[in-house]
């Protein structure tokens, strides 16, 4: 995570990420569901932004849950909308995961859901989550396989975009499907690792899938028309294409697949072989 969030801080991506998580948050309670989060649970969450999981987290294990949001701006809301419910103030780290003291062996549960693709070496991140586990103690991931990304009918310079959406995460170190990696990245830090479950969300012109995804994807085009193989033609061409799509009631948007990558820390050190 970069001191300021990478997609700004601005009323109208925020009102973004509003909206995003009313689409979202039903899935990520699905999987606090499954996981049992309960009272008495100790929990981290990494990159809470507009906080409506964090606040959901805090009513479940009905006390204070701990943070690490390095956005100014979110922390400064994350502060406010904890004061209203009771539970407490959490412990914020208002900075990068990298430079967060983490306890060791302190948490039931590490929750982030779109964090991971934005951070560089996610291997180091995964090894310093696995050591802040309980025994027994969960790590759960939900990001993106961008892949499944897809417009139908496809317009002519997608292949590009779908390059250069690679391409913007990719040139801050992270990884725009970071979510397939995650479960070999929880096995090599030692973690029993759940299976995996994905998650796909489609929609016609009109839908709240389509919304969310025209609200995101025209705002950055034209960043977008500035990483190769793209070019600010080929973007503006492809804006133009997808507003025709829009008035195609038989158009269809799929998302990119958010995927449930959970890992358990062992109850028992593994035996030391002979």
């Amino acid at each position: 995570m970069e001191r300021r969030y990478p997609l700004g801080e601005s009323r109208r991506e925020a009102a973004r990420l509003r909206a995003q998580a009313h689409l979202w948050d039903p899935e990520s309670r699905g999987l606090f569901d499954r996981l049992g989060v309960r009272r008495g649970w100790r929990v981290l969450e990494l990159g809470p932004g507009q906080g409506s999981l964090h606040l959901e987290l805090r009513r479940r294990v009905r006390g204070p849950v701990d943070a690490v949001e390095p956005s100014p701006a979110f922390a400064a809301r994350l502060k406010r909308l904890c004061a209203r419910d009771g539970f407490g103030p959490g412990r914020l780290w208002a900075e990068r995961l990298e430079d967060a003291r983490l306890p060791d062996g302190a948490y039931d549960l590490i929750f982030a859901r779109w964090v991971f693709l934005f951070l560089p070496d996610p291997a180091a991140r995964v090894r310093r989550l696995a050591r802040a586990l309980k025994p027994g103690g969960v790590l759960a991931v939900q990001d993106y396989h961008r892949e499944t990304l897809e417009m139908i009918p496809r317009p002519r310079d997608w292949d590009d975009f779908l390059a250069a959406d690679r391409a913007f995460f990719a040139a801050a170190g992270g990884d725009a499907s970071v979510g397939g990696r995650l479960p070999g990245l929880m096995r090599a830090a030692g973690l029993e690792v759940l299976p995996l479950a994905a998650r796909l969300k489609s929609g016609a012109p009109g839908s709240p899938v389509w919304e969310w995804l025209s609200s995101y994807f025209l705002g950055v085009l034209g960043r977008y028309g500035s990483l190769r193989p793209l070019t600010p033609a080929k973007s503006a061409r492809l804006a133009r294409a997808w507003r025709a799509a829009a008035r195609d009631r038989t158009s269809l948007i799929v998302a990119p697949a958010v995927l449930d990558a959970v890992g358990r820390r062992p109850r028992r050190a593994p035996a030391a072989r002979p």
